[in-house]
């Protein structure tokens, strides 16, 4: 899955006017003067299209950091794999 999370990282840095260099697992997404929440949302609604996963707004919370939403992205995929 090196190749999903890599994807993932350049999908949000592109959305949100970011280097991929400067996007990282622990690169935060609440608190981050770099990220807007318009830009997340961009960013959530491009995953979502993507990888063909469900990323409910009410879970936005939740994706803390850019590799909690990379878990939870590859956790969907591989079930769909199943």
């Amino acid at each position: 899955m090196p190749k999903i999370r890599q994807q993932i990282r350049r999908i949000i840095a592109q959305e949100c006017g970011m280097t991929q260099q400067t996007v990282n697992p622990s690169t935060p997404f609440v608190d981050n003067k770099d990220i807007t929440y318009w830009d997340m949302v961009g960013a959530l609604y491009t995953l979502q299209h993507v990888f063909k996963v469900k990323l409910p707004e009410s879970d936005y919370v939740k994706y803390k950091t850019v590799g909690n939403l990379t878990n939870c992205i590859v956790a969907q995929v591989k079930s769909k794999q199943k």
